[in-house]
């Protein structure tokens, strides 16, 4: 008996010693009145209803993540929605937080008020819908997946049926709209707004008259993307709609012995993406300004083989942020910009950051006809300021 005792004593002090090394523990102090209390941050996607907290008294919860590391960024929400994220004393939006033994929320935008259950949604679309998918606030605004894949009902000459029961923790006020396709490239565009549950029946029906794009299988192909990148990156990563936007499954690129950088994106008709130095969203692309590059946009088979520069990154493993100068010959020529010896791409810019013209190319470029003034020029990957007169 005694053996079994200390046997046992010994696996709960090995548990205890596992979780205090696996997991990150997370302690609040809420505002009376909560119901409820979410975290939102690096460690889950900043997905706002991934993570509840543990109620332990009526102003504070409690929550344990085990892939949680302090330097995480995080803020609290009062429920799973955005709309209910914490304010500073004044109403103010705060400052991502990171780990603290003990966080105090001073107010929040809203109060959630739970309202669970299961609710069924049909939605009315054109013919020629193939798939439908169902996005929204009851599960943080996930990407289009096989989970939110809506099943077909029927056809009549109005259009195409599809229904869903999904499970929300505040079903009255759920926000939610449709893709005709597995990524967010073929949202609803008629109507733009998202749709708003706003009923205390189990139950609702919906039309969408139009769509961004809609996805066909025997239409897809594979997208090949040529990446020129600043110097000093030893490597590269791609995240994008088809991807879910969920950095855990960035894809890696293959280097190629030029220095280039390649993707192959196989089964999509268009896409929406960025490029990183590492898989981490403070490693995204950035413009000549050092803002974030906006998202990009490839279609099949117009892109079926793209090339692209980047010109700076707004964080780089290098220490490399800004785009190295262009040793290429540069002139301006009958108010043209002329660039000699381009491996694959010219992007020229105005003064105030504007792009101007893009071209993928392997030679001299010649530009199109501009008025004087000062231009930024980047080919390859490298930048170089002109002046045309």
């Amino acid at each position: 008996m005694k053996k079994i005792f200390t046997l046992v004593v010994a696996l709960l002090s090995a548990f205890a010693l596992t979780q205090s090394v696996s997991a990150l523990t997370y302690n609040v102090t809420v505002p009376a009145g909560t119901k409820a209390c979410y975290i939102t941050g690096e460690m889950n996607g900043w997905n706002p209803s991934a993570s509840a907290l543990t109620k332990i008294d009526e102003t504070h919860f409690r929550i344990d993540l085990p892939a949680a590391t302090a330097d995480m960024k995080y803020q609290y929400l009062s429920g799973p929605d955005w709309k209910y994220i914490e304010k500073d004393a004044t109403g103010a939006a705060i400052t991502d937080r990171t780990w603290s033994a003990m966080d105090v929320v001073a107010k929040w935008l809203e109060t959630f008020v739970p309202d669970e259950r299961d609710v069924t949604i049909e939605a009315l679309v054109p013919a020629d819908v193939k798939v439908l998918y169902l996005v929204g606030s009851f599960n943080g605004w996930s990407s289009p997946s096989d989970d939110t894949k809506m099943t077909f009902v029927s056809e009549d000459i109005n259009g195409k049926v599809f229904s869903i029961k999904v499970h929300s923790m505040d079903a009255k006020n759920m926000e939610f709209k449709f893709c005709a396709g597995p990524a967010w490239s073929y949202q609803q565009t008629d109507p733009k707004a998202n749709f708003v549950y706003g009923t205390t029946d189990n139950s609702t029906a919906v039309v969408v008259n139009a769509f961004e794009g809609i996805f066909d299988p025997a239409k897809t192909g594979t997208i090949n993307i040529k990446v020129t990148v600043p110097a000093g990156t030893d490597s590269i990563f791609i995240q994008g709609d088809f991807l879910g936007w969920d950095m855990t499954k960035a894809m890696k690129a293959v280097k190629n012995q030029d220095g280039t950088f390649s993707f192959s994106i196989p089964m999509v008709m268009k896409i929406y993406y960025n490029i990183y130095n590492k898989a981490d969203w403070n490693y995204v692309e950035a413009d000549l300004k050092g803002d974030k590059y906006p998202d990009r946009t490839a279609t099949y088979p117009d892109d079926a083989n793209t090339s692209i520069s980047v010109v700076a990154w707004k964080k780089s493993l290098s220490g490399f942020t800004t785009a190295k100068e262009a040793t290429n010959n540069i002139y301006s020529l009958n108010n043209e910009l002329i660039v000699e010896n381009v491996i694959s791409n010219v992007i020229v810019y105005d003064i105030t950051g504007r792009n101007i013209e893009n071209k993928n190319l392997s030679g001299t470029f010649n530009s199109k006809k501009l008025n004087p003034g000062l231009y930024i020029v980047n080919v390859d990957g490298a930048t170089k300021k002109v002046s045309v007169k």
